[in-house]
């Protein structure tokens, strides 16, 4: 299907395009929260971790353009059947809605979606994961906005 060498440049491509633009969405933070106690801004560790994503990126798209392969993987395909391939670009396709909707809407329906939609992206049907995924997301709501005092809006 897709060879190892043009999935991983495409993706190292894809990941220094977003980290990018969230870069750029970082910019327009306000400092609130912990951080500004600490005198750092809160675009700052956003802003380090994507520095550190588009860093990783490129030397693996550097490697791949340079190289051809990287470690044993010059004969692997990504995706052995159409059924993986479909799940992967599903998957990417909820992870694109998942922004948009937390970007229109807030976290809170971003969230509650986001767990169900991966799942019916991957083809698990099992409910209890359903429900499982749901409770996680509880809990990192209530961690973040009890815990941290952080609104998750």
């Amino acid at each position: 299907m897709l060879s190892q060498r043009i999935a991983n440049i495409v993706f190292a491509a894809f990941i220094l395009v977003a980290a990018g633009y969230f870069a750029w969405v970082a910019q327009g933070f306000e400092t609130s929260g912990l951080l500004a106690s600490s005198g750092l801004p809160s675009k700052f560790f956003p802003q380090l971790m994507l520095g550190s994503m588009a860093l990783c990126a490129a030397a693996v798209g550097l490697s791949y353009i340079t190289k051809g392969s990287v470690g044993d993987d010059a004969d692997e395909t990504v995706f052995s059947t159409g059924r993986e391939a479909r799940q992967g670009l599903l998957m990417l396709v909820v992870c694109v809605v998942a922004y948009f909707i937390w970007r229109s809407y807030g976290f809170i329906p971003m969230a509650v979606l986001l767990g169900p939609l991966s799942l019916l992206a991957m083809g698990i049907r099992n409910p209890v994961i359903y429900a499982v995924v749901w409770a996680l997301t509880a809990l990192v709501y209530l961690v973040f906005t009890y815990g941290l005092g952080i609104q998750l809006v």
